[in-house]
C-alpha cells in the first residue's frame, strides 16, 4: 500500500452520516486527489492538508496535527459562514 492508493470506492463512504476527519499531509505517498476523493464522499467529512509535510506528519508537526485532532474530537462542528460543499439544499 505504500505505492499503490487503498483499493476503496468512493461511494462506500457515501451512506455514512457520521462526522468523519480526512487528514493528510501536502507532500504523502497518500495523494491529494484520493485525500480530496475520500472527503467529498464523506457527507459528513471534514478535510484537514497539513503543510510542510510528509507521511509522518504526525512525527514532524505533532503540535498542528495534535491541535487539529483535539479540535475535531472535543468540538461541536461550526457552521460555515459560505459553504459550497455543505449548502443547504445540495
Amino acid at each position: 500500500m505504500n505505492f499503490t492508493e487503498p483499493p476503496l470506492a468512493e461511494r462506500e463512504f457515501a451512506t455514512g452520516s457520521t462526522r468523519a476527519l480526512v487528514m493528510v499531509a501536502d507532500d504523502d505517498e497518500v495523494t491529494l486527489a484520493h485525500a480530496t476523493a475520500t472527503y467529498c464522499a464523506l457527507p459528513a467529512g471534514e478535510l484537514a492538508v497539513v503543510p510542510g509535510t510528509s507521511h509522518g506528519l504526525l512525527l514532524e508537526k505533532p503540535g498542528v496535527c495534535n491541535a487539529i485532532l483535539l479540535d475535531f474530537l472535543l468540538n461541536d462542528p461550526v457552521t460555515p459562514f459560505a459553504p459550497v460543499r455543505r449548502r443547504p439544499g445540495r
